[in-house]
């Protein structure tokens, strides 16, 4: 509903409401943020302990302790992930052009994403849509990984943590990102990754994408993945995706039978607040209405 109603030109949305005045952001340069649709679900799912404007906070707060001011579109529009996904072709495409009109007249050379639906649209479908892009598109965990190869990202604080990761499929099976997000886990200071039966390219689904169902089958998926993180002995289950961080608090915040009760416990979390986190970041509390 949301992508669709942002098909139109004539719409403007708020897109910069979120945005904490203490930020440093630019309306032109070359390392552009695809924010996506994270300001959004705080507002869809109210009712649930997300928190995922912290997600978009967290990533302007990380670069600006790199000493980046990272292009934020005001009149950003959703990636079109999931209209391309079932088959909404038209409204993808008007989507699609109106994002890659608005980096290139900003003047991005970068565009770093935290989502990997954004990811793989921009980067794959964008460019089997349009050709070249003239950009580059990256995920921050690949972003963040090169700035600690080059000592510029410095992790201030100890967390003497034990994490597990779960691997979305669209930044893992999709886009083949399996080992940026581990090497910044296992970087932070007092962290202990602890790997689940299935990972990689073996990976499970967190059970639904593009909202197309979340029946029974699924909550049965998002279970036993749940279990199978529980079971490591992890406190938190870290994750690359935003949707797959919802499905498992959603998950989480329903009744479930009574041996699954445990999984309760795990707190799920986006990489990038796990990484702002060790830096020290302190971000906004998640809100519940």
């Amino acid at each position: 509903m949301i992508a669709r109603m942002l098909t139109s030109p004539a719409l403007k949305p708020n897109r910069m409401g979120w945005v904490p005045s203490d930020v440093k952001i630019a309306e032109k340069g070359e390392i552009l943020y695809f924010v996506g649709c994270a300001p959004y679900y705080d507002a869809e799912f109210n009712d649930l302990p997300l928190g995922e404007t912290q997600i978009a906070e967290a990533t302007i707060r990380i670069l600006n302790k790199l000493g980046i001011e990272p292009v934020v579109l005001p009149e950003e529009r959703c990636c079109g992930h999931d209209l391309l996904w079932t088959g909404d072709y038209e409204n993808f495409e008007k989507l699609a052009k109106m994002n890659v009109d608005m980096i290139k007249k900003a003047g991005a050379t970068t565009v770093i994403t935290t989502c990997p639906e954004c990811y793989r649209t921009i980067k794959i479908d964008y460019a089997e849509l349009f050709g070249d892009l003239d950009f580059e598109v990256i995920h921050l965990s690949e972003f963040l990984t090169k700035m600690l190869d080059e000592g510029k990202l410095q992790f201030t604080n100890t967390l003497n943590l034990k994490v597990t990761y779960h691997d979305p499929c669209r930044l893992g099976r999709h886009l083949g990102v399996y080992d940026p997000p581990r090497k910044l886990i296992t970087s932070i200071p007092g962290v202990e990754l602890v790997e689940m039966e299935r990972v990689r390219e073996n990976s499970a689904c967190c059970g639904v994408s593009s909202w197309l169902l979340c029946g029974e089958e699924a909550k049965k998926m998002q279970l036993d993945r749940l279990r199978e993180a529980k079971n490591t002995g992890a406190a938190k289950l870290v994750t690359g995706c935003h949707k797959c961080r919802i499905h498992f608090i959603c998950t989480q915040n329903e009744k479930v039978p009574e041996e699954f009760e445990d999984v309760k416990e795990l707190e799920v979390v986006e990489l990038t607040q796990l990484v702002a986190e060790a830096l020290g970041i302190k971000l906004q509390p998640p809100t519940v209405s």
